[in-house]
């Protein structure tokens, strides 16, 4: 997910003795995979912030019925709420470039191809109406997607392989679709592809931003006090602040649609995490800040306090590990993050390890063959390259040096893993010449 999950594991502590029962909701969401779990870890999130401002309940009944997310007050300022997530997975359903390149994938390994070497390229249209244009992907819809490629993709390539013409390239160009597919068992392991970007809003009030501030209003309607909506980026383009296009929406235009749309709402919140590459690229991970970002409406009477509030609740986030879209991606799956896996650090004598690999290898469950691969035991193109952990510890083993001190490195709550410090001591004689 966006945030380590000791950093979740503290914060839902803290807001049981606040929260009761719903943090045990939190926990069992927090526990499954699916989307709903990044909007649970946004909760968690913004509900731990919030407690610090002041005093905070969850699911109060209102007198309609309806029991929103958040009741808050800070002095005088009482603020009723909704907290939701925003993702761009209805998009991707009407877009369905990664499920047709893994069909196509798929396809390729069941005729005995080598994984890689796809390169997909679709085509697109703009669709206009009075409101505006959007881009749309020449594909098939994801259900009609396996017969598609039954009937128009994978005879191709199994002619293809029959005939021997690599790199195979394939176009097709109907009314189901608009594709260039070339296959090239040369390029693998690695899959390429473009497509025009369809996510980016072009539309003020037809995007996933504004679809999910319009769902909430009925939530809170009949609450008294400042009432407003807090938003978590599950992967969202519309949440970006930066623009793709003259044409795209940012996100004050779509929060300012939605102001004029619904005066009932007195301000919204927008919670993301901005990704700033490094100028090494490869060498050096992304820098990733929080970014949130406060809109109020026109003729709010409290916007200076609201402005404050945000201001403080900001400061109680934890640090990130990972972009909205990719943190997404990761909730979808099974079991924990990779941690440290893989990685190492050498100064001396000593030599650092992720703590949790080194309990794995231990436990026999993995060696360090595996280069720390989620996949155990890993493809033979990690295993085939000699693992520098490994040959640390070889060649001290082969000296006579055993290790003298083992330490743990904690690495702390915004972190996924600990250290494991080795150090070698001095030749040992139980294993080496007498001297």
């Amino acid at each position: 997910m966006i945030y380590e999950r000791r950093a979740l594991q503290r914060r839902l502590n803290e807001l049981r003795p606040v929260l009761g029962e719903v943090v045990g909701d939190l926990a069992g969401r927090l526990n499954t995979p699916g989307k709903d779990r990044v909007a649970a870890m946004w909760e968690t999130v913004a509900f731990h912030a919030l407690a610090k401002c002041g005093a905070l309940e969850s699911e109060a009944p209102l007198p309609t019925g309806r029991r929103p997310d958040v009741q808050l007050t800070v002095g005088e300022l009482h603020i009723t709420a909704d907290i939701t997530a925003v993702s761009d997975d209805g998009l991707d359903d009407q877009n369905p470039f990664q499920e047709l390149m893994w069909q196509i994938e798929a396809v390729k390994t069941k005729l005995g191809l080598p994984s890689g070497g796809l390169d997909l390229q679709v085509r697109h249209k703009i669709e206009r109406s009075k409101r505006g244009s959007r881009t749309v992907l020449r594909l098939p819809n994801r259900n009609a997607l396996p017969e598609f490629v039954r009937t128009q993709i994978s005879p191709l390539i199994r002619n293809g392989i029959s005939a021997r013409t690599f790199p195979l390239r394939i176009e097709i160009e109907n009314d189901d679709a608009g594709i260039n597919i070339t296959i090239d068992p040369s390029l693998m392991p690695t899959n390429t592809g473009s497509y025009a970007p369809y996510s980016m809003p072009q539309i003020r009030d037809q995007n996933p931003l504004y679809n999910a501030l319009k769902a909430k209003t009925a939530q809170l309607r009949g609450a008294l006090g400042t009432k407003g909506i807090f938003v978590g980026d599950a992967g969202c383009d519309a949440m970006s602040f930066s623009r793709f296009g003259r044409s795209a929406m940012s996100p004050a235009d779509i929060v300012k649609e939605f102001f004029r749309q619904y005066s009932s709402i007195d301000f919204v919140v927008l919670m993301t995490v901005v990704e700033k590459l490094s100028p090494l690229m490869y060498q050096q991970a992304p820098d990733l800040t929080n970014e949130i970002s406060l809109f109020v409406r026109d003729g709010c009477t409290v916007e200076q306090e609201l402005r404050t509030l945000v201001r403080d609740m900001a400061e109680h986030f934890p640090q990130p590990g990972m972009s909205p879209v990719n943190g997404s991606h990761r909730a979808r799956e099974t079991g924990y993050s990779l941690g440290f896996h893989g990685g190492f650090k050498m100064s001396g004598d000593k030599v650092r390890m992720s703590l949790r690999e080194f309990t794995e290898v231990l436990a026999g469950l993995r060696t360090l063959a595996d280069q720390g691969s989620k996949v155990v035991p890993a493809p033979p193109e990690l295993r085939s390259h000699p693992n520098p952990v490994q040959c640390v510890i070889s060649a001290n083993l082969a000296r006579g040096r055993l290790p003298s001190t083992l330490n743990v490195v904690k690495g702390g709550e915004d972190e996924g893993d600990d250290w494991v410090e080795i150090a070698f001591g001095d030749p040992d004689p139980a294993i080496s010449p007498l001297r």
